[in-house]
């Protein structure tokens, strides 16, 4: 384990050192704020609850990010209790304001990656590689402005997707009993 956290502050300190500058600053922190409170996969799902005939989608949006909020926020982040690279790294800093909650796993990747799985499974596939990309650059840019740990983004990334296959499953289960 303090191989892994090694690598981690390393990485995140080589993107502090040789990565951020000011044009990508300009593309990565709004990146990274569409997935403050979960903005863009909110923003997708009421889009997808406001069009009938991709309701049952935006249902199944609704349902992962319950699921995610429950997961992440509620069960994981204090069980592990990870905290911010920018309290636990000499001299590193974040390029966005501090959050008050721990670091393990990133909301805004798994929230990205729930919406973007489910839009991949049930939309035509240019949207799902949309949506894939968004809820990838969400991900990279939380390490980008110094938020996470990759290890926190990846980790979130396969929760997401995991939260998003097993809404479809679930939605998809109500529905043939119906």
């Amino acid at each position: 384990m303090d191989y892994i956290n090694q690598l981690d502050s390393n990485i995140l300190v080589f993107i502090q050192e040789h990565i951020r500058n000011i044009s990508l600053s300009k593309f990565f922190i709004p990146i990274t704020h569409t997935g403050d409170w979960g903005l863009l996969a909110i923003l997708f799902t009421i889009l997808l609850l406001m069009t009938p005939k991709l309701r049952r989608i935006g249902i199944m949006c609704v349902l992962g990010l319950l699921l995610d909020g429950l997961v992440v926020n509620v069960i994981i982040k204090p069980i592990v209790g990870r905290v911010r690279p920018y309290e636990a790294i000499d001299n590193f800093n974040a390029i966005v304001p501090h959050f008050s909650d721990k670091s393990f796993p990133s909301g805004h990747t798994a929230a990205a990656f729930v919406v973007a799985v489910i839009i991949f499974k049930n939309l035509p596939k240019r949207y799902g590689i949309f949506a894939l990309t968004m809820a990838s650059l969400i991900g990279i840019s939380r390490l980008y402005v110094g938020v996470h740990y990759p290890t926190d983004v990846i980790c979130a990334a396969i929760i997401g997707t995991v939260i998003g296959l097993l809404s479809v499953k679930i939605y998809n289960a109500i529905e043939s009993h119906h």
